[in-house]
């Protein structure tokens, strides 16, 4: 039987909730996710991927900006609310049985209110199941929070910040606490 025909299929995991955290032995991001029937997996996120990400991220934002003010102030502001409007909820807990896999490959979707991100990815416990996905459906503000959720994760890692823009650079002090967003 070919390798291709052993790989194991898994349908879309639809993510609502996640907590964020930096793994140093990993060196990666962890993002431990759990959708609307409380299944809980765990996504791995490389910086290298995530350098690629965000400047397309930061910019879709910036491309719906006003121009009646600066972009930089006028996103930094939208940064800064973004920030002050998260609510707090609980921590998403992983178990050990939990799916773990490393993204690959993000794909962007954009309507105008809201951004999709797909995370197609490799199962790191089953080698051969290549397909996990996953899917995190976001409000602008709650992008804004995702990416200030990233920024403060980068700073505490002591990654280099140069892919995110100036005008979320300026808005993130460091923060040793797991991330939370819905």
């Amino acid at each position: 039987m070919s390798e291709h025909k052993d790989r194991i299929t898994q349908k879309t995991f639809a993510i609502c909730t996640v907590t964020m955290s930096f793994n140093a032995i990993e060196d990666r991001i962890v993002m431990d996710s759990l959708d609307q029937s409380k299944k809980v997996e765990r996504l791995w996120l490389s910086r290298r991927l995530l350098d690629r990400l965000i400047p397309t991220l930061t910019d879709q934002l910036e491309v719906d900006s006003s121009k009646t003010i600066p972009t930089e102030l006028e996103q930094s502001l939208a940064q800064e609310k973004a920030e002050m409007d998260k609510q707090q909820s609980k921590a998403v807990e992983i178990k050990p049985k939990n799916p773990s896999w490393l993204v690959t490959h993000i794909q962007i979707g954009r309507s105008k209110n809201k951004f999709r991100l797909l995370f197609l990815g490799k199962n790191t416990k089953e080698p051969m199941a290549i397909n996990n996905q996953a899917n995190f459906d976001l409000a602008i503000p709650n992008l804004r929070q995702w990416l200030n959720a990233l920024h403060k994760i980068y700073l505490k890692a002591e990654w280099e910040t140069k892919a995110f823009p100036s005008w979320l650079n300026e808005n993130n002090p460091k923060s040793g606490k797991n991330i939370l967003l819905n």
